[in-house]
């Protein structure tokens, strides 16, 4: 898997309005322009429709989805392990663990799919079945991997052949062998022309030729007319022997179900908590495509990288993305109050008491002397009129406007009669949703207050056009008559009443 530049994330708050969405938008790409890290926008909620209607009129795709920060398997150093075709011999495989110095290897396919997994364990099991003599028939063996395990050659006989039937045996003499070998039986022998010749006789499927000794034509001859496979190899009749079985392909040793994976987008607490009851030391990963990208240890847990955020048009915990307090917070922008919100160092906060974070991160272009594209201007300017209601809103001053006007003239849009109609006439809420439901989707939660029912405001050209005049004002005096019935500081409730 290659490495990537890590992304920061710019994000705004849970129920996004057009100005958290467009400000994210915004403000990443002056990040990006001035080139320090890579940044990403992103949205902690579903977009309302005004804020789609706006994005689709200056041709910007809506950031992608983000409701956790919480670390992922993604944000850890995963090692990069190559898979290993599941044909090659548990030899090979053993070999490649020792010199990468890992335990566990990992069976993929052409394309990347994981088949299966084999430790170190596994092998140490399969070479102390001693006793299994048809290992290599069990496991449909190729000439190949017993070729590249004995170091052998092949004198007579196809390589890409599989060996289907037989045992593994010790040619010693003929008399031992006569009725002790059995057609298709892989026979290990010296350089004793007898041995050789009464192998080739009883019907073995195969010679090996130990001590990298010479084969007669005789032999040769024999063996083509019986149809014997004969090979060589420079280890002696003990090593060979030992040597042999390791020939036999992963797959027929390796673990293929119920194996414990893990996705890259796998919560770091979720895997934490599948390998505390497990005694498996390396665990195949997966990207994002369900392709095999390398393998994590407990030990790789012990160095987490927390995602790093940026937070925008809100600075308290309650409205933020979940998990939060695991992330790396760099920066706030925002226009609204303080909150209750503690970070783990010093970051950059910018609070302006103005009517959106748009209208300061347009003042940030200028103070960087990064020139805004018309298509951000018309986000940003869109941003500044939905959140000053037109300027109608208290929060609104002056600066918003003159922010706003010059916005207008980059995006090539006339405040008074395009980018307002846009944003002032688009339907608030679809025909079949419940008025207040229109409301409660820009609540966001206020701390302090133990009933959360949370603030809701609306952008609206007239509220009696929607008939919703008297629905919101009785919502409205039953939440006073809530907050009235809150008990003070001092009261029983505190005092465990």
């Amino acid at each position: 898997m290659p490495k990537t530049r890590r992304k920061v994330n710019i994000i705004g708050h849970r129920n996004p309005d057009t100005d958290s969405i467009c400000s994210a938008l915004a403000y990443t790409y002056l990040k990006n322009q001035l080139g320090d890290a890579v940044y990403e926008a992103r949205r902690a909620g579903q977009i309302n429709r005004e804020t789609a209607f706006v994005l689709k009129h200056f041709g910007v795709e809506p950031p992608r989805l983000c409701t956790d920060v919480s670390p992922q398997v993604k944000d850890i150093d995963i090692r990069e392990q190559p898979g290993i075709d599941k044909e090659m011999s548990i030899r090979a495989a053993w070999s490649m663990m020792r010199d990468t110095e890992i335990d566990t290897l990992c069976a993929i396919d052409e394309d990347k799919e994981l088949l299966g997994l084999i430790t170190v364990k596994d092998i140490a099991n399969a070479n102390m079945d001693l006793f299994d003599t048809e290992v290599l028939a069990k496991s449909k063996t190729s000439y190949k991997n017993v070729l590249s395990t004995l170091e052998g050659e092949m004198l007579l006989g196809d390589p890409d052949a599989c060996i289907t039937s037989g045992r593994i045996f010790i040619g010693t003499s003929p008399e031992i062998m006569d009725g002790a070998v059995n057609p298709g039986d892989i026979v290990l022998v010296s350089n004793r022309y007898e041995v050789q010749m009464c192998a080739i006789d009883c019907g073995a499927g195969a010679i090996v030729v130990c001590c990298g000794s010479a084969v007669p034509r005789t032999i040769l001859a024999r063996a083509q007319e019986k149809g014997c496979i004969v090979i060589t190899t420079p280890f002696d009749t003990y090593a060979a022997a030992r040597l042999i079985s390791t020939a036999a392909p992963v797959r027929h040793f390796m673990r293929s179900k119920n194996l414990l994976e893990f996705s890259v987008n796998t919560a770091v607490e979720d895997a934490r908590k599948v390998m505390a009851n497990v005694r498996h030391r390396y665990f195949p990963i997966l990207d994002a495509n369900g392709k095999y990208c390398g393998v994590i240890s407990r030990r790789n847990l012990l160095n987490v990288h927390r995602k790093q955020v940026i937070m925008v048009d809100h600075n308290e915990r309650g409205q933020a993305v979940d998990g939060l307090e695991q992330a790396e917070i760099l920066e706030i922008i925002d226009h609204h109050r303080l909150g209750a919100l503690e970070t783990a160092g010093p970051v950059y906060f910018r609070n302006e008491p103005v009517g959106c974070t748009a209208t300061i991160i347009s003042r940030m272009y200028e103070e960087h002397g990064v020139e805004i594209p018309p298509q951000i201007a018309g986000l940003l300017l869109s941003a500044i009129l939905s959140d000053t209601l037109m300027f109608r809103s208290p929060t609104s001053t002056p600066l918003d406007q003159h922010i706003a006007e010059k916005l207008a003239r980059i995006a090539g849009e006339e405040m008074g009669k395009s980018v307002a109609g846009l944003v002032q006439h688009q339907p608030f809420r679809r025909p079949d949703q419940r008025p207040l439901a229109a409301v409660r989707r820009q609540e966001q939660p206020v701390q302090g207050v133990e009933i959360m029912e949370g603030i809701r405001q609306r952008l609206m050209r007239d509220v009696h056009a929607v008939d919703l005049r008297h629905r919101v004002m009785k919502h409205l005096r039953h939440f006073g008559q809530l907050l009235r019935r809150q008990p003070r500081s001092g009261s029983s409730r505190r005092n465990g009443g």
